[in-house]
């Protein structure tokens, strides 16, 4: 049986770990976000939506055998983004300004992590050929 008789429009299991994977480097970029603001202010502005970009890139590029790869890295970016809600919430997501800051990364990580699952789609379908 060839490989795209077997693809399904989303691979499950690398949606999963896709969200997994990037909810872990926004977790772990956030918290350090003092000490790197207490080292370097200036990248320390920068680095929230460095550490955001990097979180929705390795989502969006765990595509498996997902044939819509596009879906499947946009899904994931935003799944990874939705795992972090009940941490912030902890810390106080109460203000309109601060749900408005969520809506807009989740729409930073749609694209972005649809951008890297087409990516990731290209560069599996190249090397399956």
């Amino acid at each position: 049986m060839s490989a795209p008789s077997r693809m399904h429009a989303l691979d499950e299991t690398a949606l999963v770990r896709g969200a997994s994977s990037g909810f872990t480097v926004l977790i772990i970029g956030e918290l350090m976000s003092p000490v790197v603001a207490g080292i370097h202010p200036v990248i320390g502005l920068l680095w929230l939506s460095l550490v955001g970009a990097a979180g929705f890139v390795v989502a969006g590029s765990r595509v498996g055998m997902a044939r819509r790869t596009w879906l499947q890295g946009g899904l994931a970016a935003l799944a990874a983004l939705t795992l972090t809600i009940p941490l912030r919430m902890l810390v106080g997501l109460d203000t309109a300004a601060q749900w408005y800051a969520v809506a807009v990364s989740g729409v930073f990580g749609l694209v972005v992590g649809a951008i890297a699952g087409r990516s990731a789609g290209a560069v599996r379908d190249r090397a399956d050929s």
